[in-house]
């Protein structure tokens, strides 16, 4: 299975703007435009940053992974508000 982590290093297999400059670099020959999209996180400090500006600063970044946001939907546990918002949550609950 090939993905952003699937090296065995657990390093990148690819940065993370790497996606879409490709589809830049096509997008005259497939007829497409793209829209960019920024590598953003959420900061204890400053709330919703590009990750650049949070490593520059070295502010501490929260993550949640899919597997577990997926593991705490199921369960019923909490899922926290800088990953989604409430009326999400209960609209994907209601849906599980």
């Amino acid at each position: 299975m090939a993905g952003s982590k699937s090296c065995l290093d657990g390093e990148d297999f690819y940065g993370p703007y790497d996606a879409q400059d490709l589809a830049n670099s096509l997008s005259e020959e497939l007829g497409v435009q793209t829209v960019p999209s920024l590598n953003i996180c959420y900061t204890e400090e400053k709330g919703y940053v590009t990750a650049d500006v949070a490593e520059a600063e070295k502010l501490t970044t929260k993550k949640l992974s899919g597997t577990k946001f997926r593991q705490l939907l199921r369960a019923g546990e909490d899922i926290p508000e800088w990953f989604a918002y409430p009326s999400v949550v209960k609209v994907l609950r209601e849906n599980i």
